[in-house]
């Protein structure tokens, strides 16, 4: 089974203490690797003759195991950063949790202080080593509990993470060098000055195309315009293109929706706000072009092998 990669859950650009350098490298270098190494480690397994070594099929289980639980967490960290109507806690703060969690954190840690200071406990026991601090929840004790996770396997068989942090030094080095203890006092700080859209315009009514389509319909010569609709503020630092792509301000349609080619297909992506690359896409076939987003943006590219094109943007 392939695993996708998943849109990002927060605008990096938005957070307050966490720089979206540091959150876009680790998305993509961390949770991309992750899905990387998830993908080919299934792909060995599905071609392991059945007469292969037991050593090779454990080692290949092992790297499995740890892939996915790596996919999860990011997956999970992003969400807890990313505010509302996220997984678990959503955006972390620590003077207000949600009214239903209150009582419970009161009941299994002695009040919700209590709680705040044994996870940062946790996660700080973790500096200048690796691995993650969770909040969780055990199925079979119902209750919550703070572990940590070593790596990541480690994770309680019987529990459900609710809150988790990412304690590996990819997570913070680039902002905060070894100060472990500034990275989870941003992290629990983190606010972004936008909410993020209530539903995931991705799931319902806009017709996408995966990176490995697209890939295929390019490979066989098939003419398809390819938009990067990233905001003109992260564009302008950041000029790393898709090979074949040209950027287009989202903010700017009218401007430039004349120079598309109304006989071409359209795909549209946005590296990290995934719903503007869908927004996009949507206006596009109200105006009547055969246009599309690209399920998780420019990282889904990279994540499949896909080639980069680093050139300058002249709009």
């Amino acid at each position: 089974m392939q695993q996708e990669i998943s849109p990002i859950a927060v605008r990096p650009w938005t957070l307050n203490g966490i720089s979206e350098r540091m959150i876009v490298s680790h998305y993509e270098n961390n949770y991309g690797g992750a899905v990387r190494t998830l993908n080919a480690a299934r792909r060995e397994l599905a071609t392991l003759e059945s007469g292969a070594a037991p050593y090779r099929l454990r080692a290949l289980k092992r790297e499995e195991q740890s892939a996915m639980n790596s996919v999860a967490l990011h997956e999970l960290y992003f969400g807890n950063l990313g505010g509302e109507g996220n997984a678990g806690l959503g955006r972390l703060d620590w003077h207000e949790v949600p009214n239903q969690l209150g009582p419970l954190l009161e009941e299994h840690f002695g009040s919700v202080k209590m709680w705040r200071r044994e996870f940062v406990g946790a996660a700080q026991a973790l500096a200048g080593g690796s691995g993650w601090a969770l909040l969780t929840y055990s199925r079979r004790d119902k209750r919550f509990w703070n572990q940590i996770a070593m790596d990541h396997t480690q994770c309680a068989v019987d529990a459900a993470p609710v809150l988790v942090l990412d304690m590996y030094e990819h997570a913070y080095h680039l902002d905060f060098g070894a100060n472990a203890t500034a990275y989870i006092d941003a992290f629990a700080a983190v606010c972004g000055d936008q909410a993020l859209p209530a539903e995931d315009p991705s799931n319902q009514e806009i017709p996408s195309i995966s990176v490995e389509e697209l890939a295929a319909q390019l490979a066989k010569g098939e003419s398809v315009q390819v938009l990067d609709a990233r905001p003109r503020h992260h564009i302008s630092r950041n000029v790393d293109l898709m090979a074949g792509a040209v950027w287009r301000d989202p903010d700017q349609v009218e401007e430039w929706i004349g120079e598309l080619s109304p006989d071409q297909p359209v795909a549209v992506y946005c590296a990290y706000g995934f719903h503007v690359g869908c927004n996009i896409a949507k206006t596009l076939r109200e105006r009547g072009f055969d246009a599309r987003y690209i399920r998780g943006g420019v990282s889904a590219w990279y994540a499949a092998g896909g080639p980069r094109a680093m050139r300058p943007v002249t709009r």
